[in-house]
């Protein structure tokens, strides 16, 4: 903060958070600071003249009361106006209060406010750039403050000062040159935020300061050093695993963790499987919830890996894998005598290239949306040793140009010398030199085996391989067996060529170029293709969506993904024809872009700096169609394919989601062949068997022998846990149709749920009757005061996730991913309601697939995939409940197949020995829960 200068830090409550719609202030708070300190706070409710909706004052915490008795805003106009005077306004979203206020000083006749507004919003996007949420309160609470009614204008205005302080003392501590790129590209910012970096960069050229010793300026970009932790082992004195169950008590002391048989005799079997010369067999270790899986086998990992000697762990998120990373391994080398290094493995395209991001700085003016990724970058340099964007946030599949071209895939060949030394890529790699213990993820594990013929590439080189969650691997070795065309991309290429006519494009760009560089009339032929294919492209993508719902009758107000495989015998002439031209027409692109590209090649050095960025970001839209033709060619025109088309729609948006896919037989072949590659497998995961076989795992995975040691959970099932199964069927209400169907579950639901407070996660197997269900749970008046969330009706599953954290009295209805995948705060979910067992659907492409070859080796595929296919994701449901000691739950499973058919014993025999199932009816069940609960 500037010194002497007095910021007043503004929250305002209102009828409404719309920008002329004539809504209402309903309190007003500000906080003047000067020099870091609060000099005076000011607060009062304002009365609207109008009533305020429940939903707003149960948000507030302010009565009806409060603001009968509160004065007009034209009462206290002129106090407020005054107090803002020759102050700079702050506040965490400052367009709409500054905005706002303004409005209401115009009701009551005053001038509106000029003085600077900055927005704590932005600066903390740019200040704290790896945070995971910028809404006040979640950001304070990261920064150690307690907000403790939040949305309450005064509470949130103290908040917000103390959040102007945090970013004022970051703001200090960054290096000059950081915050002269800083204030250059500031004029991006909302308002006059841009301001207090320039104030900061004053108060740092009147007093500069030493660069931090953790920091470095390279080719004027100032970061974090880079550091590399090896290990220091003394060989006479090799750590020594503890057999004995004393000492490794004491070891399990030392960790903070407490003693579990489960446990230790899982760490053993990790130890002795590793420890066995050339085994034979594959090691299935299968650990219940919360019998401590991890460290179950990270512990013994750590007394016999070595630098020479990886070992290899494969996570199928990513959270988890570096939770391991950052959580889990560091916690045993912080409290083990001795120490293992540990690195993560990613694909290149996580990573940023320095020479693509000082690049792209030079180039980039204030004026455009680019400067604000660059100045959250540009923080961020300062903090990160991996250079993986996914700490801000940025995933790997982001639409916007910017992202792409400072990746470092789409600079590889621009790593020169100026930053080779510190080159994110050639960091990664000094750290899988040098560690003990490599953790990865299954996609890319996978993506990787797919590439290999005859040997791995060296960053999977390991003796030793732990698969997590290994029972997912099946499906993700399909999806990476699966060739996709996703059409969206296709769509974003042409209109990055745009035209010669329109600016912020390709060819617009490319034709400012030198004439001896490029022939106008190569750039005239590309324009035309490329507006040619726009349209035709659009038009071929909505035939193919007619197509599938002329074929695949389905209600389009039902927000689900569709899908349907694809014979080429039955599809129409225009189709073929339409596919045929596209194919054709891409082709005449690709031939004009590649001769484009080879004009330029060796005559780089004469470009301007604009120039070459144009031509980088050209040369890649170049390559991302030529992938795109070659994935079309194979889809669409390869007859020798051994799997059918198929093809895939959001019904929200289906020209933007469409995409095409084939399954790769060989591709496949090659990752089950990968496995066989490593010494030691070990497969880990707490649904590994069905009725105490590993039949169905070891198939899929083509694994000739294995072994399985299971071990229980350490709850108490028995106190801890029920499960109820409905004496009425709904099989009958079913085979009437969608909505009596819905309609009696929506009845069993409400009776499960009505006389509780408890969250509840409701999982089903249909879309449809998600919604159909959620449509009637909205109506029912006992239902008023939950808050119910389904899945695309109220969002994704992250934003429901997120939406869950924050309400009570919670119940989710979602299907696939939320039978494992969404995670929910630990110990706020207590109940789980199954509508129906999860089987797969039959007619979906891929379960196809499996099931022709099965069907071809002579396998009955009801038993060899449907079934056991449907344990594995029940016993994944079951397990979303006790997570600890203390932990209560109740599961309620209204399909009574659980127990009437043939293959019940199968699913029963899952479930933890322990726990009591009960069959009643609906209304006895709903007494015994509310027993339970209290």
């Amino acid at each position: 903060m500037k010194k002497d200068q007095l910021y007043a830090i503004v929250d305002i409550e209102a009828t409404g958070a719309s920008i002329g719609r004539d809504e209402r202030m309903i309190q007003f708070a500000c906080v003047l600071m000067k020099n870091n300190e609060i000099v005076e706070t000011f607060d009062t409710f304002v009365n609207p003249s109008r009533k305020v909706n429940k939903v707003v004052r149960d948000l507030t915490g302010i009565t009806a009361k409060d603001l009968a008795t509160a004065p007009y805003f034209e009462d206290v106009a002129l106090i407020i106006h005054t107090l803002l005077e020759d102050t700079i306004f702050v506040a965490h979203n400052v367009g709409f209060d500054y905005q706002f206020l303004n409005e209401c000083f115009g009701r009551a006749g005053f001038e509106p406010l000029s003085i600077p507004a900055i927005d704590t919003v932005e600066l903390a996007q740019i200040l704290f750039p790896t945070e995971d949420s910028y809404q006040l309160k979640e950001l304070t609470s990261s920064l150690g403050y307690t907000l403790l009614n939040a949305h309450n204008a005064l509470f949130d205005a103290k908040a917000t000062a103390f959040l102007l302080e945090k970013l004022s003392s970051k703001l200090k501590g960054l290096p000059l040159v950081t915050l002269e790129s800083l204030s250059r590209l500031s004029g991006v910012l909302t308002a006059d935020t841009g301001l207090f970096i320039r104030h900061a960069l004053e108060e740092a050229l009147a007093s500069p300061t030493d660069l931090p010793s953790d920091s470095q300026v390279v080719n004027g970009l100032a970061m974090r050093k880079p550091e590399y932790v090896d290990e220091q082992e003394n060989y006479r004195q090799l750590p020594s695993y503890p057999f004995k169950e004393d000492d490794k008590e004491q070891v399990m002391q030392s960790l903070g963790l407490h003693k579990r048989e489960s446990q230790t005799a899982m760490m053993n079997e990790v130890f002795e499987y590793f420890k066995t010369d050339s085994p034979d067999y594959v090691q299935f270790i299968e650990a219940a919830a919360g019998s401590g899986k991890t460290f179950g086998y990270l512990l013994p990992s750590f007394y016999l890996s070595t630098r020479d000697n990886k070992l290899l762990i494969s996570t199928y998120t990513k959270l988890l894998q570096k939770q391991i990373s950052d959580e889990s391994i560091p916690l045993l080398n912080s409290r083990l005598p001795f120490k293992r290094t540990a690195a993560l493995l990613k694909s290149a395209s996580h990573y940023l290239s320095l020479a693509g991001f000082s690049t792209k700085l030079k180039q980039v003016t204030a004026d455009e949306v680019d400067a604000l990724f660059c100045m959250k970058i540009l923080v961020w340099l300062l903090e990160t040793q991996e250079g993986d964007l996914e700490e801000m946030g940025v995933g790997t599949r982001l639409t916007h140009r910017f992202w792409e071209e400072v990746r470092s895939h789409a600079h590889m060949q621009q790593e020169t010398n100026a930053f080779e030394s510190v080159d994110f890529m050639n960091r990664r790699q000094k750290r899988l030199d040098h560690a003990s213990i490599i953790v990865t993820n299954h996609a890319y594990l996978l993506t990787e085996w797919g590439r290999q013929e005859d040997k791995l590439s060296e960053s999977l080189d390991a003796n030793r391989l732990i698969i997590d969650e290994a029972h997912h691997l099946p499906d993700v070795i399909d999806e990476r067996s699966t060739v996709t065309l996703r059409t969206k991309n296709v769509s974003n290429d042409l209109k990055a060529l745009g035209s010669i006519l329109k600016d912020d494009t390709l060819l617009y760009s490319l034709n400012e170029f030198p004439d001896s560089f490029i022939k106008p009339y190569q750039l005239t032929t590309l324009e035309s293709l490329v507006q040619v294919l726009l349209e035709e492209w659009e038009d071929w993508l909505r035939k193919w969506i007619d197509w599938m719902k002329s074929v695949d009758q389905y209600d389009d107000r039902v927000i689900e993904w569709k899908e349907t495989s694809v014979s080429n015998a039955k599809l129409p002439m225009d189709l073929k024809r339409d596919s045929k031209f596209i194919k054709h027409h891409l082709s005449d692109l690709l031939y004009v872009g590649r001769q484009i590209k080879k004009s330029v090649q060796g005559k780089t050095d004469e470009l301007s700096k604009e120039n070459k960025l144009t031509l980088s970001a050209f040369n890649e839209t170049i390559d991302s169609i030529e992938k795109d033709l070659a994935v079309l060619d194979y889809i669409f025109f390869e007859t020798d394919s051994k799997s059918p088309m198929a093809m895939r729609f959001y019904t929200k948006s289906p020209i933007n989601s469409l995409s095409f896919y084939k399954f790769d037989r060989d591709r496949k072949d090659t990752m089950l062949k990968a496995v066989t590659q490593y010494e030691h497998v070990l497969l880990t995961s707490s649904t590994l068997s069905v009725n105490g076989s590993t039949d169905y795992l070891q198939d899929a995975l083509s694994i000739k022998k294995a072994a399985l040691a299971s071990y229980e959970s350490p709850y108490d099932y028995a106190k801890q846990g029920r499960l109820f199964i409905p004496t009425e069927d709904t099989t009958e209400s079913a085979r009437g149709g969608l909505i009596p169907y819905a309609t009696t579950l929506t009845n069993q639901i409400e009776a499960v749920v009505s006389q509780t407070d408890e969250n509840c996660l409701v999982l089903f197997r249909s879309q449809e009757v998600i919604q159909e269900v959620y449509r009637l749970m909205k109506k029912r008046r006992s239902l008023q005061n939950k808050t119910i969330l389904a899945q695309y009706v109220s969002g994704t599953p992250v934003k429901i996730s997120k939406l869950f954290k924050k309400s009570s009295q919670s119940i989710v209805l979602g299907s696939d991913s939320f039978w494992e995948g969404v995670d929910f705060p630990e110990d706020e979910l207590k109940m789980v309601v199954m509508t129906r067992l999860p089987f797969d659907s039959p007619e979906m492409p891929l379960v196809k697939k499996r099931h022709q070859e099965l069907t071809q080796q002579g396998k009955n595929p009801f038993v060899h995939d449907l079934l056991p296919r449907a344990v594995v994701k029940f016993k994944q449901g079951i397990g979303r409940l006790i997570r600890s000691p203390e932990d209560k739950g109740i599961w309620v499973v209204l399909d009574r197949r659980v127990v009437d058919a043939s293959y019940a014993h199968v699913f029963l025999n899952t479930l933890p020995s322990t726990l009591p199932i009960e069959q009643l009816p609906i209304g006895e069940i709903k007494d015994e829960i509310v027993k339970f609960f209290e």
